[in-house]
């Protein structure tokens, strides 16, 4: 199956699960679809969209298949930067906010990137110190929930991937930030693609490594950034979809790639809310802890099939 047909399935796809997120319940008002669906529809979509992007960036950038926003602590870095602006007071959804979520995000991830250059397998250790940066992080976000009690219901959905709060004014910024950060990557197209693959080489012709990296961060950041201004922690999907897009899409180029990647990363976190409510309702299980438990099974596979690899080798 060539690469066009796949495509056309993979749009089909993300259509048929767009409207079973906004079909309604016979006899439900429109007001519902307006203020309730819409929303969410929208939201889901950005954050998929946006997660997938920062995976597959962070993956090429530390060349480890196991990079993922929410593993190496970006994503805490936000939910933290907006508990605090809870808990003052002054969290709303403007362009001051989002700024020191954004902030948050990078000032973790890259702690989490120096740490890792004291060791010489820099790719791996990205991974263990993004590990440790993460559970410190979610550990102080623990500890505020439990002592904040009238907002803890609030961290408590944000803290699963919860799309109930989300709004027209977060999406607009979100949004915005989406595109910004798409166009910032394609511009910077070449230079991830030579520094993918070897940052030795890529000194040569000139790129400054640390200084497109520290761009790339701060890229993955407001990614991050935007997605979790709306849901919260979503986690795995950075993980996860990057490798299915490389693994259908085989020989494609790379800007194609992102497009794709994208693509999927939406009609994945759509699947995952279409899941939780033809599945468990009345319940409302948020589409985060529906993918963090495919997301953590696919971590396990793509750990075991690493470790077997090795000892082929």
């Amino acid at each position: 199956m060539n690469n066009r047909i796949k495509i056309i399935i993979s749009v089909a796809v993300f259509i048929s699960l767009s409207y079973l997120s906004l079909s309604l319940p016979f006899g439900c008002d429109s007001d519902i679809l307006i203020n309730l669906r819409i929303p969410k529809f929208l939201g889901i979509f950005i954050s998929g969209f946006s997660l997938a992007t920062a995976g597959m960036v962070l993956q090429l950038v530390t060349k480890n298949p196991l990079a993922d926003p929410f593993v190496i602590g970006t994503s805490a870095g936000s939910m933290l930067a907006i508990i605090l602006l809870e808990i003052l007071g002054i969290y709303s959804y403007g362009f001051v906010s989002f700024f020191f979520i954004t902030i948050s995000a990078l000032f973790f991830t890259y702690l989490a990137y120096r740490i890792s250059r004291f060791s010489n397998s820099a790719s791996i250790n990205m991974l263990l110190s993004g590990v440790a940066v993460n559970s410190f992080v979610l550990s102080i976000i623990v500890l505020f929930v439990i002592f904040s009690k009238e907002q803890s219901l609030y961290f408590f959905h944000l803290s699963f991937g919860s799309f109930s709060y989300s709004n027209y004014t977060s999406i607009i910024y979100s949004f915005l930030t989406i595109i910004v950060s798409s166009v910032f990557l394609l511009i910077m197209m070449n230079r991830i693609s030579i520094l993918s693959f070897d940052e030795e080489k890529a000194s040569t012709l000139g790129v400054n490594v640390e200084r497109i990296k520290f761009i790339l961060f701060i890229i993955v950041s407001l990614l991050v950034s935007a997605s979790v201004s709306l849901s919260g922690i979503i986690g795995f999907i950075g993980l996860m979809i990057p490798h299915i897009t490389r693994y259908f899409f085989r020989g494609m180029s790379l800007k194609s790639l992102f497009l794709m990647n994208s693509v999927y990363g939406a009609s994945f976190l759509l699947l995952a809310d279409v899941i939780s409510k033809k599945f468990f309702y009345p319940l409302e299980i948020p589409p985060g802890v529906i993918s963090s438990i495919f997301g953590a099974i696919f971590f396990i596979y793509l750990v075991m099939g690493s470790n077997g690899r090795k000892r082929t080798n």
